[in-house]
C-alpha cells in the first residue's frame, strides 16, 4: 500500500512538470521504494556583451535569455587576478527579471562577466563574455587668453588657447562654445595645445570661449571633462568715447578767451567718457583762427594727458606760434583704442608780444 501511494505520488508530480515544459523533477516520499523519472537541464544565458564606455567607469551588459529562469546575477571577473565581485547591483539574493543592466563605478581594469540564471534552487551560469577594457581616465581642459592677446581690444579675431593633459584626436572648431553666439571660432594646433581664433563679431562686447564635456576624445576614446578658466573673456570694444570742448584755464583774459602770455601755463581740460573699456587718454590740438573746422587736415598738436587724467599743462614755450587767436578741440581715446570725434573747438588767444614803450619827452627833450 506505501509503494502505490508513492508512485502515485510521483506520478502526479511528474505529470505537473511535464505539463509546463519545465525539465525538473521533484523527488520525495515516506517510507521505503523506488521509482524512477525523467530529467533535463536549466538553460544557460547565453550571448553575454560587456561594453564600456571610454572615461565612464560604467560597463553596459545584455545577453539572451534563458527559457526556465526567473531570474539572472551578473558577476563581474578580473583578469588580472581572477578576483569575483557582484555586478549591476544583483546577487544571487537579489536576481534581475531583465536582460541588460549598468554595472557602475568600476574601476580600471581588464575585466570578462558571467550571467547566471536562477530558477528556485537550481542555476545555470552562461559562458564568459570577451574582455572589457575600463579606463576611467579623461582628457582636462583649459581654455585662457592667449599670450599677447589685448584686453580690452577693438582689433579681431580675438585669440585664446586651448590645452589638454592628453593628446587629443578629433578637437575641431564646432567643439567650441562662444560668446556672442553669433561669433565664430577657427581652431589651429595639434596634440595637446590649440589656438582658438574667434572673429564675425559685430558689436561691442565681452568675449568668451569654453569647450564642453565629452566633445573632444583621446586616444582610447575617453571624452574630456568640461573646460576651466581663469581668465577666457576679452572685453571687445568698437564703441568710439566722446569728447566735450575743452576747458583752457588761464589766470588772464582777453575779453571771453583765455589770454595766453609769457610765462603764463594755460592748463587744457576735457569730461571725456566712454562707457565700455574706459578713456585712456585726451589729446588737444590747435588751429589758428577764430573761424572753420579744426580736424586732422589742418590741426597741429598741443599734447596728450597722461591715461589717468584728462588734463594737460601747454608750458610757457608755447607751440603757439604766432599771436592771435587759435581753437582748441580735444580727441579722446579709449582702453580699446577707439577715438573720438574732435570735440567743438575752444578759442584762445595768444598775445606773446610785449608792448613797445617810446621815450618819454620831457620839456621838449628826450
Amino acid at each position: 500500500m506505501i509503494r502505490r501511494r508513492l508512485l502515485l505520488l510521483l506520478g502526479a508530480t511528474l505529470a505537473l512538470l511535464t505539463a509546463t515544459g519545465v525539465a525538473l523533477a521533484f523527488w520525495g516520499a515516506s517510507g521505503t521504494g523506488t521509482g524512477s523519472a525523467p530529467t533535463g537541464t536549466l538553460d544557460l544565458p547565453a550571448n553575454v556583451t560587456a561594453v564600456a564606455t571610454p572615461g565612464s567607469g560604467t560597463v553596459a551588459l545584455s545577453w539572451t535569455a534563458s527559457a526556465q529562469s526567473t531570474g539572472y546575477y551578473v558577476t563581474r571577473i578580473r583578469n588580472s587576478d581572477s578576483t569575483t565581485a557582484a555586478a549591476c547591483g544583483t546577487s544571487p539574493a537579489q536576481p534581475t527579471t531583465g536582460t541588460s543592466c549598468d554595472d557602475l563605478a568600476v574601476a580600471d581594469g581588464l575585466y570578462h562577466y558571467l550571467v547566471t540564471g536562477v530558477r528556485a534552487s537550481w542555476t545555470a551560469a552562461s559562458a564568459p563574455s570577451g574582455n572589457v577594457t575600463v579606463n576611467n581616465t579623461r582628457p582636462a581642459v583649459t581654455v585662457n587668453q592667449a599670450a599677447g592677446q589685448a584686453d580690452p581690444t577693438s582689433v579681431a579675431p580675438i585669440n585664446f588657447t586651448v590645452v589638454f593633459d592628453a593628446v587629443v584626436t578629433d578637437f575641431t572648431s564646432s567643439d567650441v562654445t562662444v560668446t556672442p553666439s553669433t561669433a565664430t571660432a577657427l581652431v589651429t594646433g595639434s596634440g595637446t595645445t590649440y589656438n582658438i581664433a574667434v572673429s564675425g563679431l559685430t558689436g561691442t562686447g565681452s568675449v568668451s570661449a569654453s569647450i564642453a564635456a565629452n566633445t573632444v576624445h583621446d586616444a582610447a576614446g575617453a571624452g574630456n571633462t568640461a573646460s576651466t578658466s581663469t581668465d577666457n573673456t576679452v572685453l571687445y570694444d568698437v564703441t568710439a568715447p566722446t569728447a566735450a570742448a575743452p576747458v583752457a584755464t588761464a589766470a588772464v583774459t582777453f575779453g571771453t578767451n583765455p589770454l595766453f602770455v609769457n610765462n603764463e601755463v594755460v592748463t587744457l581740460t576735457d569730461t571725456a567718457t566712454d562707457t565700455h573699456s574706459g578713456v585712456a587718454s585726451v589729446s588737444y590740438y590747435y588751429c589758428a583762427g577764430s573761424t572753420g573746422s579744426c580736424t586732422s587736415a589742418n590741426w597741429i598738436g598741443i599734447g596728450t594727458s597722461t591715461a589717468s587724467a584728462t588734463s594737460f599743462p601747454v608750458p610757457t614755450a608755447a607751440p603757439l606760434a604766432a599771436d592771435g587767436p587759435y581753437r582748441v578741440v580735444a580727441v579722446a581715446t579709449d582702453a580699446a583704442g577707439n577715438t573720438s570725434a574732435p570735440s567743438t573747438a575752444t578759442a584762445i588767444t595768444v598775445d606773446t608780444t610785449p608792448p613797445t614803450v617810446t621815450r618819454p619827452t620831457v620839456n621838449g627833450h628826450s
